[in-house]
């Protein structure tokens, strides 16, 4: 199908390939507890599109760390907005798409796992926050990826029907969400997420450069 009226993103391994920088806050917080780092694969199989509250649940049922999940976000928040000041580009291709978007008059948001206000760090970074009226974090929603709600409500924010968009994905549990919400979904690989199961995907490209344009809608 041809003709889709907007675009939702992911954020992280779409717009940015943040998920290494992730993975090193998280160990920062780790081994602040005298745990073992949290290995590669062990993050890219557990923590990968998770909220960031479930991240932690998950890394304690892994590391045996005396803190509750809630004592240990708060310094993995300041830790990770140290990280991804220091280190952070926008993928390939991602400029030309939004800039087609825009041409188009095609509505665009950014839904992620994120927390909101590190969605808007690294929009800021990269310097797209306006090309995103609607940013969408994990903190905004109540049922996180991969329940489908947080594509869902950007859709509607945008003024369309989820089923009317592509979802640009980057892991498993993204693309869960983003294709119970009815959305036509794109999975684009990182080095982190393209050994795990992505079949879930519409469509699968390595980065969005192979973006086909021919699915966009002529102009809203």
């Amino acid at each position: 199908m041809a003709g889709y009226k907007g675009i939702l993103f992911d954020m992280d391994g779409v717009l940015v390939d943040s998920e290494p920088l992730f993975h090193k806050a998280v160990n920062v917080m780790v081994e602040r507890c005298g745990a073992a780092p949290i290995t590669e694969e062990e993050n890219n199989r557990y923590l990968l599109g998770t909220t960031v509250e479930e991240t932690w649940v998950r890394v304690k049922e892994l590391r045996d760390v005396p803190q509750t999940p809630a004592e240990l976000l708060a310094g993995y928040n300041e830790v990770v907005k140290e990280v991804l000041r220091s280190d952070l580009t926008a993928r390939p291709g991602v400029r030309d798409l939004i800039a087609e978007a825009q041409r188009r008059s095609l509505p665009v948001a950014v839904a992620s796992s994120s927390l909101r206000e590190w969605v808007e760090l690294k929009l800021s970074v990269i310097g797209l926050t306006d090309a995103f009226p609607v940013r969408l974090g994990g903190d905004d929603i109540e049922n996180g990826k991969p329940a489908p709600d947080i594509y869902i409500k950007a859709a509607r924010l945008i003024g369309l029907e989820a089923s009317e968009c592509i979802a640009i994905e980057d892991s498993p549990i993204g693309l869960a969400a983003a294709s119970a919400s009815g959305a036509f979904t794109i999975c684009t690989l990182t080095d982190s997420t393209r050994h795990l199961d992505l079949s879930a995907a519409d469509v699968i490209i390595e980065n969005l450069e192979e973006f086909d344009y021919g699915l966009l809608a002529a102009r809203s």
